[in-house]
């Protein structure tokens, strides 16, 4: 799998994972720590998060960083 493939499954994952939950970007914005700008753009797959906060935000949706960048 190539790094931006796998940039934008981890995104689109994690947006079916927070949408799941009924969460909005603001409150993983609170929960997080994290800017809504930067939450909008992982799940975009513009950006490429850090692993911490690609731990953040798996631990912030019940998932696992494997999870997120799986097939669902």
């Amino acid at each position: 799998m190539e790094e931006n493939e796998l940039i934008q499954k981890f995104g689109f994952n994690f947006k079916i994972s927070r949408m799941k939950l009924k969460l909005t970007q603001d409150d993983i914005a609170e929960i997080t720590g994290l800017s809504k700008t930067y939450l909008s753009n992982i799940e975009n797959g513009k950006y490429n998060p850090s692993l911490t906060n690609a731990l953040k935000l798996s631990k912030a949706v019940n998932k696992t960083i494997e999870e997120l960048i799986s097939d669902i």
